[in-house]
């Protein structure tokens, strides 16, 4: 049978209202504890609003399997069901619908929406309208490393769960794979992952592996405070590395769950190890922590006493003049 389609683009200017126009009546509805309101989509845990982005569309090819599974197993949830495409203009809705628009699927009415914003952004935006702020979903590994919640993104098919393996294998522990939840607790945000998906790893070209018999009971943690986010994107991305973030790292802020939450930015090139690499990241902040949040150590502050940044060593100097 071929599904019912509402569909709008909301653009850039879109305020909260516009939204409220936009969302079907009851998405906003409370959900049990083992579904999702808002979520990246993920085929094996129902979200009534299911987020999709350029690199999930790429993946999935934006086949009968984003308008049948985008919403997870839809018998165990109630309708309306959501999907967002989010960063696309009204040509990529336009598109979308009409190449995927006959794709079999429940009876059930399926509201799509496109938006300029990001997954992250529509998140916050959705949560704020349905008097949410404490829980918030992401996508991508999160794992124990060195004591250390940290979650490891970046687009499909980039390495999250290559470089998981690995540190499973080096001791590290892993918390939830594809979707884990967080949920804010006081000035902490606890980072979990849902019952049907813990101890369960995806790795192209594997499938999916059962963590617990691989690597034994040790291998998983079931809650961590997350302290890091580590996103990974491809060294030829042409990402504009300047002199601060070469010499102290590629950093910033997010807020997850309400809470501001460090980010270090890493660039995934071939013969790169990037199981190395993380722990690297991994001491260095529990070294920051322990520092009170000093970046630098005393012997690497001296460098810069004088307030001067010495060049890379590829750059050519100034001529004398």
């Amino acid at each position: 049978m071929t599904p019912r389609f509402t569909y709008r683009h909301l653009p850039p200017d879109a305020g909260d209202t516009d939204w409220r126009q936009a969302l079907p009546v009851d998405w906003d509805a409370p959900v049990t504890d083992d579904q999702r309101l808002v979520g990246p989509a993920n085929p094996w845990i129902p979200t009534r609003v299911a987020l999709i982005s350029p690199s999930l569309r790429h993946y999935l090819q934006c086949g009968e399997e984003c308008l049948e599974r985008a919403n997870g197993p839809v018998s165990s949830i109630d309708p309306p069901r959501v999907i967002i495409l989010s960063e696309a203009h009204a040509d990529v809705l336009a598109d979308w619908l009409d190449r995927h628009a006959a794709a079999r699927n429940t009876d059930a009415e399926v509201h799509i929406l496109s938006t300029n914003e990001d997954d992250e952004t529509a998140s916050r935006r959705l949560r704020r309208l349905c008097g949410s702020r404490d829980e918030d979903w992401r996508h991508g590994v999160f794992m124990e490393i060195s004591g250390l919640g940290v979650l490891i993104r970046g687009a499909a098919g980039i390495g999250k769960s290559e470089v998981a393996l690995e540190l499973l294998s080096r001791g590290h522990r892993l918390v939830a794979d594809d979707a884990p939840c967080f949920t804010a607790h006081g000035n902490e945000v606890t980072g979990s992952c849902p019952d049907r998906l813990f101890g369960l790893l995806e790795v192209r070209g594997i499938g999916i592996v059962d963590v617990g018999e691989l690597f034994g009971s040790n291998a998983l943690k079931v809650r961590k405070y997350l302290r890091l986010i580590v996103d990974l994107y491809p060294a030829n991305a042409g990402r504009r590395i300047g002199a601060n973030e070469r010499l102290f790292g590629d950093r910033g802020n997010e807020r997850v769950a309400g809470q501001s939450i460090p980010v270090w930015r890493l660039p995934v090139a071939p013969g790169r190890n990037l199981a190395v690499l993380l722990e690297t990241i991994v001491r260095q902040r529990n070294l920051e922590r322990q520092r009170g949040g000093e970046p630098t150590s005393p012997r690497i502050a001296r460098l810069f006493a004088d307030g001067e940044i010495p060049p890379h060593p590829g750059e050519k100097p100034e001529p004398w003049s």
